[in-house]
């Protein structure tokens, strides 16, 4: 095995991981950890799930990060192998992975950039001893999980789609 053959499957491996990461951390919040932190008394459920976007958010600007990183060099990977002679299936289904991956990162932008910024706000202003959410930390909240449903639909999609370049 040559050096080129042990890059390119240590980036397929970063791709995958990544890919993991960012749509199971998806799956995670929206399944699992949005409902338990909604289960809490109000206040310790506010500063959970509030802890927990900022968690998620770090992990997945590094994944978002990597994905491109790792896409950018499977594809010339499989380019010098190949001669750039994919078939038309190929590029079809890459072009729509890669859009759906653009509409993924900019569903994400909102959520970090638009509404994240809001829910931080609502919830350094909420006090420990409050007995529901409040109206405005829940609306922005229900955007925020609107675009992770989004994304999570997508990021199922985008795995389904590599599979589908991975036998051409």
């Amino acid at each position: 095995m040559n050096l080129l053959s042990i890059l390119q499957s240590v980036n397929l491996w970063l791709h995958l991981i990544s890919m993991a990461v960012w749509v199971g951390g998806m799956a995670f919040f929206l399944f699992v950890f949005g409902p338990a932190a909604h289960s809490l008394a109000p206040a310790d459920g506010i500063r959970a799930l509030n802890h927990g976007r900022q968690s998620f958010q770090t992990l997945s600007w590094i994944a978002i990060n990597l994905l491109f990183l790792t896409g950018v060099l499977n594809f010339l990977f499989r380019a010098a192998a190949s001669g750039l002679h994919f078939g038309t299936a190929y590029y079809s289904i890459l072009t729509v992975k890669l859009l759906l991956f653009l509409a993924m990162t900019f569903h994400y932008s909102l959520q970090a950039f638009k509404y994240a910024p809001r829910i931080a706000s609502l919830t350094a202003q909420t006090g420990d001893g409050i007995e529901s959410w409040p109206e405005p930390l829940l609306a922005a909240w229900r955007k925020w999980f609107t675009l992770l449903k989004i994304n999570t639909t997508l990021g199922a999609i985008v795995l389904f789609l590599g599979l589908g370049l991975s036998g051409r």
